[in-house]
C-alpha cells in the first residue's frame, strides 16, 4: 500500500465524521483493491450509522472485492432494510463463497431474515445455490415456500442461456427425488420454478403434469407454470391441442389459467365455434375473440350468427368485429333486406356504419325502396333503412324521405308526413317548400285552440311565421289556393295572425277576407267578417 492510500486509510479512524466520510468517498473514487483496505472500511462498518455505512457500501461495490462479503453479512441483521438490501445485493457478488456462511445463517434465524437470505441465494445462479433453494422448498411454511418460488421469479431475468439449462437439469433431477415427489406441495412449488426459469425442456415436464392423470393441485400448477413459457411452432401447436380440453373444466380456476396460456399461442385446429357454447362465461368471450380474428366468408357468418347470442359480450365483441372486416359487408347488407324485426335490423346498421362506402348503387336502390315501403307502411323498421342510406349517401336519403312525406301528404296521411318532413328539418332539403307541406300537415292535425298560449305552441303556426320572412314565396296566395285546405284551417291561421302587426296581420286580414268573401254563408265565414270588424 503507498504513502497516499495509508493516510487516507488512516483518516478512516478520525475522531471527525466528517473525515471519515471523505475518506470513504475518496476509497469508493480510487477503488484500491489492497486486502488492507478492505478489512479497514470493513472494520469501520461495522458500527457506522445508517448514512456512513451507506458510503462504505457504495465504496466496497466500486472495489468489486469479494473479501468484503464477511464484513457485510452482518448487516442482514440491521435495523434499515435499506442497508440489509445493500448487503444482499453486495454479498450476492461473491458467488459460491458466501453459500455456506448463508446455509449456516439460515439455521435459527428470524423469518425475515430467512427471507433476505433466500433472496440472496436467488441471485447467485449456481447450482450450489440453487441446491439451498431447492432445499428451502421443504419448509413447513407455505408462505416462506411461496416467497422463495418468488425471489428466484424475481431474479431470473437476464440469466444466460447456458445457466438457465443447468439450473433446469439440477430441478429436473431434484424433482425426482423420492422425497419429492411423495410431498405434493415441493412438486407444485418445483413446477412454478420450472416455468419461472423457462428453458426448453420445461414445456415437455409441465404438459405432462397438467394431464388429468395428477390431482387438481397439481395440475393448476402446471398449467401456471406453462404460462411463463413462450413456446412457438410446433410446440405452439402441441400447447393448444393439450390445453383446449381444459376449457371445459368445471373448476373455474383451470379454465382461467388455461385460457391465459392459450391467449400466447397461435391456436390451430381448435374448434372455437363449439366453445361458443361453453358454460364459462370468460370461456365464450375468448372463443368469440378468436374468432373474430379471421376475415374470412365462414367466420364472418358464423359472427353474423352471434348477434342474438343470449350471452351480451359475445354479441358486442361479434358485432364490433363484423364492423372491421371488409369481407362481412355483403353479408351484413344481404340479412338487413331480409331481417323483419326493427331491433335487430339497427344492429346491424350500426354494425353497416363502417361499411357505407361499400355500399354501391344497386344495392343502395334496393334498400331505399324497402325504406320507401315501410315508411308508408309505418313499419318501424325504416328508422333503420334510412340510418343506414343517409350514412352511404346522405343527400339521397333526405330525397327519399322528402318524397314520402310528399306522397303521405297527398295521401292525407297527415302523421305520417309529418313525421317524414319532420326528419329533413336539419337538412338542406328543407327548402321553403317543405317547410310548407310541413306546416300545412300540422295545420290539419291542429285542434286549432284559439287561445292565445296554446296558439303560440302551434307547430303549424309557427312555420307559417317563417314563411313570412320569405316575400317571394307569396304565403297568402298559397294558403288561398291550397285544395287541401278548409275553411276552418284559413279561419284558425287568420284569427292569430291578424291580431298580430305588420306582415302578420296583412297575412291574417287577407285570409278573413278571403273567407268572409268565399264562404259567407258559413260559421267561419261569418265569424270572419266579426273578426274582421275588431281587428280593423
Amino acid at each position: 500500500m503507498d504513502t497516499t492510500l495509508r493516510r487516507i486509510c488512516g483518516l478512516l479512524e478520525s475522531p471527525d465524521a466528517m473525515r471519515r466520510h471523505a475518506a470513504v468517498i475518496v476509497l469508493g473514487e480510487l477503488k484500491p483493491k489492497e486486502a488492507a483496505v478492505v478489512d479497514a472500511l470493513g472494520k469501520l462498518l461495522q458500527d457506522a450509522n445508517p448514512v456512513l455505512a451507506g458510503h462504505i457500501l457504495d465504496a466496497l461495490e466500486a472495489m468489486d472485492a469479494a473479501a468484503a462479503v464477511p464484513h457485510v453479512l452482518p448487516l442482514l441483521n440491521a435495523e434499515s432494510m435499506e442497508l440489509k438490501l445493500r448487503a444482499v445485493a453486495l454479498a450476492a457478488g461473491a458467488g459460491d463463497r458466501v453459500v455456506p456462511e448463508i446455509r449456516r445463517r439460515l439455521e435459527g434465524a428470524k423469518p425475515a431474515d430467512r427471507l433476505l437470505m433466500a433472496d440472496l441465494l436467488a441471485r447467485i445462479h449456481t447450482k450450489a445455490a440453487f441446491e439451498v433453494v431447492l432445499n428451502l422448498l421443504f419448509d413447513p411454511d407455505f408462505e416462506f415456500a411461496k416467497a422463495v418460488c418468488e425471489a428466484v421469479r424475481r431474479h431470473m431475468t437476464g440469466i444466460a442461456p447456458k445457466a438457465r439449462a443447468v439450473l433446469h437439469a439440477q430441478l429436473g433431477s431434484f424433482m425426482k427425488e423420492v422425497r419429492v415427489r411423495d410431498h405434493e406441495r415441493v412438486t407444485t412449488s418445483c413446477l412454478l420454478l420450472l416455468g419461472t426459469i423457462g428453458d426448453a425442456g420445461a414445456l415437455k415436464v409441465l404438459l405432462g403434469y397438467a394431464s388429468p392423470r395428477h390431482s387438481l393441485y397439481v395440475r393448476r400448477h402446471a398449467l401456471i407454470g406453462l404460462k411463463n413459457l413462450a413456446p412457438e411452432g410446433a410446440a405452439a401447436a402441441a400447447v393448444a391441442r393439450q390445453i383446449a380440453p381444459y376449457l371445459a373444466e368445471s373448476d373455474e380456476g383451470l379454465v382461467r389459467h388455461a385460457l391465459d396460456i392459450l391467449a400466447r399461442v397461435p391456436a390451430a385446429g381448435v374448434d372455437w365455434a363449439a366453445l361458443l357454447e361453453s358454460t364459462h362465461t370468460p370461456v365464450r368471450s375468448f372463443a368469440v375473440r378468436r374468432l373474430a380474428l379471421e376475415d374470412t366468408a365462414a367466420a364472418n357468418s358464423r359472427l353474423l350468427g352471434l348477434l342474438k347470442h343470449t350471452d351480451t359480450d359475445v354479441r358486442e365483441v361479434a358485432a364490433g368485429a363484423l364492423s372491421g372486416h371488409k369481407g362481412a359487408t355483403k353479408l351484413l347488407l344481404d340479412r338487413l333486406e331480409k331481417e323483419a324485426d326493427a331491433e335487430s335490423a339497427w344492429s346491424l346498421a350500426k354494425i353497416l356504419k363502417p361499411h357505407s362506402e361499400a355500399i354501391d348503387a344497386k344495392r343502395f336502390k334496393r334498400l331505399a325502396a324497402l325504406a320507401a315501403a315501410d315508411l308508408r307502411k309505418g313499419l318501424p323498421r325504416h328508422e333503420a333503412l334510412l340510418y343506414v342510406l343517409r350514412n352511404a349517401n346522405p343527400a339521397a336519403a333526405d330525397d327519399l324521405v322528402l318524397a314520402a312525406g310528399l306522397e303521405q301528404k297527398k295521401l292525407k296521411h297527415w302523421a305520417a308526413a309529418i313525421a317524414c318532413l319532420r326528419r329533413l328539418t336539419s337538412s338542406e332539403r328543407f327548402d321553403d317548400e317543405a317547410r310548407y307541406a310541413l306546416s300545412v300537415c300540422n295545420l290539419k292535425v291542429s285542434p286549432k285552440d284559439i287561445t292565445p298560449n296554446r296558439r303560440a305552441e302551434d307547430h303549424a303556426l309557427r312555420g307559417l311565421q317563417g314563411l313570412l320572412r320569405v316575400p317571394a314565396f307569396k304565403l297568402a296566395e298559397r294558403l288561398k289556393k291550397d285544395k287541401t285546405l278548409e275553411s276552418s284551417d284559413l279561419f284558425y291561421v287568420g284569427f292569430h295572425f291578424a291580431e298580430m302587426a305588420g306582415d302578420e296581420k296583412a297575412l291574417g286580414v287577407a285570409l278573413l277576407e278571403h273567407l268572409a268573401k268565399t264562404a259567407a254563408r258559413s260559421a267561419e265565414g261569418k265569424a270572419a267578417k266579426n273578426k274582421l270588424k275588431l281587428v280593423k
